[in-house]
């Protein structure tokens, strides 16, 4: 769980809330309205610019009774090789000793350039808890690295750029998260199911089809306010306003992205809902 994609957009007293409204709402969800949609496990992101704060989260997380803990490095004072970063993470997980650890690898937005193969080497040494990462960057030499040189221990590869996932599953990737499976999630399935049967080439034709839609909307201008008027669109659940700095998604957007769903096929309804559309375009 982490905030949106903007975990840095919100107070610790949101995450704390948040995690408060998720875990509870798992267990309702698999039994009360989506059997088939379980959420087995809720990790939550504690990730802060602050240890203390950082640590507080984690402590909080497993009170409630979260799964594991995730954590996005410092990224404004940022640690300058991989023993800082290891010794900054340490303190975290020994704030919550019970709960699996998960790093969050986002080069991209932390400007941390630390090689998550460089990471890896040795890190349940110094921290015992560590359960895996979530890789969210295109260097696949970087993520094979990770797998291959892992391959003893049953760490989990979360891959996160989801128009990449494809490769990433051949390299070893055990698991996604990604935003666009909140809306792309059938098209996803139904690539998985295929590499499963070992079907590449429907597997393939599949990751190119959710490319079509991610390579346009991206030319469109595409983050996390576009997603969230996407969700609107697609579920039809008022996904509500991004937090400043951030606006939101034009009506120009919402329409043309809508257009694209339709015509690749990800739209089982013809029907825009135009109130609940208003609350996040």
């Amino acid at each position: 769980m982490s905030r949106w994609g903007a975990p840095f957009s919100s107070v610790w007293k949101g995450s704390q809330t948040a995690g408060h409204t998720w875990l509870p709402a798992a267990s309702a969800l698999s039994v009360t309205f989506f059997p088939f949609c379980r959420l087995d496990q809720v990790v939550i992101h504690v990730g802060a610019l602050s240890l203390k704060e950082s640590q507080e989260l984690a402590q909080h997380a497993a009170e409630i009774g979260a799964d594991g803990i995730a954590v996005l490095a410092p990224f404004f004072l940022k640690p300058w090789n991989k023993d800082v970063l290891i010794n900054f993470l340490k303190e975290v997980a020994a704030a919550a000793p019970a709960l699996p650890f998960y790093y969050y690898h986002i080069p991209a937005l932390t400007g941390i350039k630390i090689r998550a193969e460089e990471l890896l080497d040795g890190i349940q040494d110094k921290i015992p808890t560590f359960q895996g990462l979530k890789f969210s960057d295109t260097d696949l030499l970087d993520f094979g690295q990770c797998v291959d040189q892992n391959r003893q221990r049953q760490f989990a590869f979360l891959f996160g750029v989801d128009e990449q996932l494809l490769s990433a599953l051949v390299m070893g990737a055990t698991g996604a998260v990604g935003s666009t499976y909140n809306y792309l999630g059938k098209k996803t399935n139904q690539m998985l199911e295929a590499f499963e049967r070992k079907d590449f080439s429907v597997a393939l034709n599949y990751q190119f089809c959710i490319q079509r839609f991610i390579n346009f909307v991206l030319k469109l201008g595409f983050g996390v306010s576009q997603t969230k008027a996407i969700m609107t669109l697609v579920s039809g659940i008022p996904m509500g306003p991004p937090r400043l700095p951030l606006q939101k998604a034009s009506r120009e957007f919402t329409d043309n992205a809508e257009a694209k769903l339709k015509s690749l096929d990800f739209l089982s309804f013809t029907g825009l809902k135009d109130r609940n559309l208003e609350a996040c375009s």
